[in-house]
């Protein structure tokens, strides 16, 4: 989503140094040091990944989505680590993970990249919980299932506010320049100068903007520009054309697989909004629905606690 702005062998940590944040020219904080101490490098799929683990239990991984990190889901490891193993990543294009030049960041490929890292970190079962463009990475893995093909078992998915159903989203202008090859240009020289009004356009989004710390903020923008993250965002958005395309494989493996599925809705999304939710629940009959209300579509970020709630008292944790 985008705002509104013009036995196996254990996984090896990869030595990497820690990121060079001076180098961004801002400032470094506390949280930032701390946010990658947090986690570890993991070679997956030709690809370096960063990883946060925490917790023991049934592994439950968190999916996050554009144009954030698992960074997002900082706040509910907290809370479901008392429960579960979470295991939170950046995709590629994302975070701290590598952000590649010549790739083109397919949903197919994001997929693959999830399955290589479930696989290097011995995960054979797992729960997933999913927002924004993590829940059609997460459609993809529910058709591989289907196909029999899929590198582990699938217990639980928890969807929260994504534009699964692209064609009910309310797009953001700068989404419409995206979408459109004739502006593409255009969307991709916003792209190259917005790093200061980054986190500006995410609250735009939310209906909770406050709980965004000014030290969170410094966090999620050097999250963006490390390794020019910002001029890979052209190619990390189409993922909206992807599920266009191949809306009869993904929306037929959701609803196929409604009996492993939950919902969790943001009432207050203005992108994948109430409507979209409700369509969800008409689609998938035989999934737990749950709104909630006063938040926003960064609902893992305004109210971390009421999401976790909803996972603690839902299916995942009868797994």
């Amino acid at each position: 989503m985008w705002p509104n702005i013009i036995p196996a062998q254990r996984a090896a940590q990869v030595t990497r140094p820690r990121a060079a944040w001076h180098n961004l020219g801002m400032p470094t904080s506390p949280s930032l040091i701390a946010w990658e101490s947090s986690g570890r490098y993991v070679q997956a799929g030709g690809h370096r990944l960063f990883v946060v683990e925490r917790g023991q239990g049934p592994t439950l991984v968190l999916v996050h989505g554009y144009p954030t990190s698992c960074h997002d889901f900082r706040a509910m490891m907290t809370r479901l680590s008392a429960r579960f193993r979470c295991i939170a990543f950046d995709f590629p294009g994302y975070g701290l993970s590598d952000k590649p030049v010549a790739y083109s960041y397919s949903l197919f490929q994001q997929a693959d990249a999830m399955e290589a890292l479930l696989r290097t970190l011995s995960v054979e079962r797992a729960s997933l919980v999913c927002h924004d463009m993590g829940t059609s990475v997460v459609c993809e893995l529910l058709a591989r299932k289907d196909e029999g093909r899929l590198g582990f078992e699938i217990e639980h998915v928890t969807f929260t506010n994504g534009s699964m159903l692209q064609w009910l989203a309310t797009i953001t202008p700068f989404q419409k320049l995206l979408a459109a090859n004739e502006t593409l240009p255009q969307a991709m020289e916003i792209c190259a100068r917005m790093s200061e009004r980054y986190v500006a356009g995410l609250q735009t989004l939310m209906k909770r903007p406050e709980v965004v710390s000014d030290d969170d903020a410094l966090v999620m923008r050097a999250l963006l520009e490390h390794e020019d993250g910002h001029l890979r965002l052209a190619a990390l958005g189409g993922y909206m054309r992807e599920r266009y395309i191949h809306k009869q494989r993904w929306i037929g493996a959701l609803t196929a697989n409604a009996g492993l599925s939950s919902v969790v809705w943001a009432m207050n999304d203005p992108i994948a909004n109430l409507e979209m939710g409700r369509e969800l629940h008409a689609l998938l009959k035989d999934s737990p629905y749950t709104e909630l209300d006063g938040v926003g579509h960064f609902l893992i970020i305004e109210d971390p606690e009421r999401v976790s709630a909803a996972i603690e008292q839902g299916p995942a944790a009868q797994k």
